[in-house]
Parts: C-alpha cells; sequence; structure tokens
C-alpha cells in the first residue's frame, strides 16, 4: 500500500506542475487563486505523505498514539486524496456547458457575499468606524487576559478553560482580521494613513492570541489579488522567498506561545516543528483519529454543531458534545478543556460524517467555488482599471469554503455577516441623515 501512496503522490504533484505551467505561468500570471488553494492542499496531502509514517511523530504523539496511528496512515491519505482529485474536477464543471440554469443560481449564491465585501471595501468611514469598534474589543479581551493569567502570547490556551470567554474573543478576533484585512486593502491602493495605522494596532492585538492563522490571513488578501494584478511582473523567486519568511513567522510565532521562549529554540527546532509539528499534520493526526474512530458515521452532527455556532458551546450540550474540536479531541483520548481538537484535512469532518459520499460532494463544491472565484478575479484584473476594487471582494467568497471544510468556522461566516449587516444600517442611517 505505501508503494501505491507514494505513486498516486507522485503523479498528483507532477499533475500540480503541469497544471501550473500550463494554466497559470503560460497564461500570465505567476500565481493565481486556484493553483493558490491546490498548492497548500498539495503539501499537506501529498508532500507530507513520507512525514506523516515517520517514527519520530513520537515527539508529538507519544508511542501509544504513535503505535495505533501508522497503520492507518495510507487510509487518510487515500482519503484526502480523493478528495484532492474531486476538487480537480470540481474546478472543471465550469467548463461544461450541460446546466447553465443551475450554474446561473449557484454563481448568484456564492457571489452575494461579494457585494457586501464591496460596500465595506468602498467606505473609508465605515472602515474607520469598524477599525476603532475592534481595536476596543481585542483591547478589552486582551486586559481581561493579562488580568487572569499575567502577559503572555497564549490567549487560546485561556479560552479553553474559560468557555464564557471564548465567544467574545473569538468573534474580536474574527472581526479585526477582516478589517485590517479591508484596511490594508485600501492603504495599498490610496495610501490612506489612518487605514495602516488600524492595521498597526489590530496586528499587535492579535499578536497574543497566539493564532499564527489570524496574523496571516490579514494579508492574505491583500497578497494573493496583488499577484494576480501584477501577473508575471511579481517573480517566482519572490514567491519562494515569501513562503520561506512565512513558514519562519509561523514558527517563531509558535515558540511564542511557550513560557520560556529564545530565539535559539526557533532555530534548534525549525525543521523537526516542521515535518513533524502540528503545523502540517493534517494526514498523521487524521490517521490518529480513524486508529480511535469506532467506524459509526456522525450523520452531520459536526456541521450542525458548527450551524449553531452563535450558541456558546457551554449554553449547549449538542455543540459541547459534537463540535469538531470537540469530537476530535476525545475521539483521540484528550481532554477537550485542555486541547482544541486535531487537524483532520480539508476532508476529515466530511467523510467522518458520510463516508467518501461526503467527501465528493465537498470536493465538487470547493473545486467549482474556488475556481468561480479564479475566474471572476481575472476577469476584474483584465477588465477593470487597477484601483478598482472589485477584484477584492470576491475573495470573500473563500470563507464559504472554509466553512464546507471545516465547520467550526461557520462562527466566522456569521461575524462577517454580522458586519456586512452593521455596515448596510450605518449607510443607510447616514443616507437618511443627509436626506
Amino acid at each position: 500500500m505505501n508503494a501505491i501512496a507514494n505513486m498516486l503522490a507522485g503523479a498528483c504533484i507532477l499533475h500540480f506542475c503541469w497544471s501550473y505551467y500550463w494554466d497559470c505561468y503560460r497564461k500570465g500570471y505567476t500565481m493565481d487563486i486556484w493553483h493558490y488553494n491546490l498548492l497548500f492542499n498539495l503539501l499537506v496531502i501529498h508532500v507530507m505523505l513520507p512525514f506523516s509514517r515517520s517514527d519520530l511523530n513520537v515527539l508529538a504523539l507519544g508511542p501509544d498514539l504513535l503505535r495505533s496511528m501508522q497503520p492507518k496512515v495510507n487510509d487518510a491519505y487515500f482519503i484526502s486524496a480523493f478528495g484532492y482529485i474531486g476538487m480537480i474536477l470540481g474546478g472543471s464543471l465550469w467548463r461544461i456547458h450541460l446546466g447553465k440554469g443551475f450554474r446561473k443560481v449557484f454563481r448568484w449564491v456564492i457571489e452575494y457575499p461579494s457585494k457586501g465585501s464591496l460596500l465595506l471595501l468602498r467606505s473609508r468611514i465605515l472602515l474607520l468606524i469598524h477599525g476603532i469598534i475592534a481595536i476596543c474589543l481585542l483591547v478589552g479581551v486582551l486586559a481581561y487576559y493579562f488580568k487572569t493569567v499575567g502577559f503572555g502570547f497564549n490567549l487560546r490556551g485561556l479560552l479553553l478553560v474559560l468557555p464564557a470567554l471564548r465567544p467574545v474573543a473569538q468573534f474580536a478576533a474574527f472581526y479585526s482580521v477582516l478589517i485590517a484585512s479591508y484596511c490594508l486593502v485600501r492603504f495599498v491602493l490610496f495610501k490612506e494613513r489612518s487605514m495602516l495605522i488600524i492595521v498597526i494596532c489590530i496586528l499587535c492585538g492579535l499578536l497574543f492570541y497566539g493564532e499564527r492563522g489570524n496574523l496571516a490571513a490579514v494579508f492574505a488578501m491583500t497578497i494573493v489579488v496583488s499577484l494576480i494584478k501584477l501577473r508575471r511582473r511579481f517573480k517566482p523567486v519572490w514567491l519562494l522567498v515569501g513562503g520561506c519568511g512565512a513558514l519562519l513567522l509561523a514558527l517563531f510565532l509558535d515558540v511564542l506561545r511557550t513560557p520560556e521562549y529564545s530565539f535559539g529554540t526557533i532555530l534548534a527546532g525549525s525543521v523537526v516543528a516542521i515535518c513533524y509539528g502540528n503545523s502540517f499534520s493534517d494526514t498523521r493526526d487524521f490517521a490518529v483519529i480513524l486508529s480511535q474512530w469506532d467506524g459509526h458515521y456522525l450523520l452531520g452532527k459536526t456541521y450542525v454543531a458548527g450551524l449553531i455556532a452563535f450558541v456558546p458551546r457551554f449554553l449547549s450540550n449538542f455543540r459541547d458534545t459534537w463540535a469538531l474540536g470537540v469530537v476530535t479531541a476525545t475521539t483521540a483520548g484528550f481532554s477537550a478543556t485542555e486541547h482544541p481538537g486535531l487537524r483532520v484535512g480539508i476532508f476529515g469532518e466530511a467523510y467522518l460524517n458520510c463516508g467518501l459520499t461526503g467527501v465528493l460532494i465537498l470536493s465538487l463544491f470547493v473545486g467549482a467555488t474556488i475556481r468561480l472565484v479564479d475566474i471572476r478575479m481575472k476577469s476584474c484584473a483584465a477588465l477593470l482599471p487597477p484601483s478598482d476594487l472589485r477584484i477584492y471582494s470576491y475573495y470573500v467568497i473563500l470563507l464559504v469554503v472554509g466553512v464546507a471544510e471545516n465547520s467550526t468556522n461557520m462562527a466566522t461566516l456569521y461575524s462577517v455577516f454580522v458586519v456586512f449587516g452593521l455596515s448596510w444600517l450605518m449607510q443607510e442611517g447616514v443616507s437618511r441623515i443627509r436626506l
């Protein structure tokens, strides 16, 4: 089975290289949304496969979990690879001319969030108001954090033992990331200093959360869209340099979460952290879950728990039992109050709920949606002035993809809709005052 898995991984890597060269680079782009997403999944699913089997995973799992996990690595890989191939097929659905009515409805539903995104991007005043609110929320959460446990860079650890604080802290983070990413766009395009001040303040606040994903998300939209707009003027070597820099920053932030940290620790443990740590461990962690799982499908329970994400977990017995983080932590034998849950990859939750059928449906949806965003962004880059904000507004559609891949992201989507709703009410209020 190892040989078959290795051959499949090699074939997928070669396919990506072929697709990138002919469908991205040769068409004038150093990187686009489609290959940006494929590249991340290629790394996590296919490139990391040999490391997922290694005995050195004992450093993260311990000897008992390692022994039970290793026989399931290939199973976890084949499930994820099946989803990866399905995602590629989903991206090809837009080339099929059948079912145009369905495609029209699909486009309307998926693109609807971009309207709210464009409303916010076009209003500096709205972003200033939201930015001030976001900074105040972060200051309040961090003040409570410092008062409770003292100065530190691991607010996430506190949220595991203080569930009452979790909804407020998570909303403050989601809200701040969204506003900071939009403010960064306006600063890059229009050089508005007030936008830069908001971005810096929010980044300083998010640093204490200990969440690398939050910091990366602030820059993701501006960087990825800029790559599309610059086309081949952005050299591939800078992609490699930027990727290495982002990786080193991620490792540094990981070290900051420990009580005693040093720069020497970063250098000494960087290779081990990359290959056998928790940053790209989706296949390994999925194998851990499969090794401890009783084989009974969850039949959508984690998705229902995600849909009621607006209810704090400590107030809902259902969420406290079936939230994805709780399910993965308890299945692996950890306490849900001490462990946030294991990574099962973008197709792991679908498999645990509905088997390969769920993986296929999810992969087709994810592929079709990402490809739609890719098409829309490239069209805007080709037809609209460089200063037009419409190209950035489509990036928010990827949040819908994130929710489908991991139900715990539903709280993020709810937060986005709250922000868009408030923005619309503010705009309507200002318009009526002027009248």
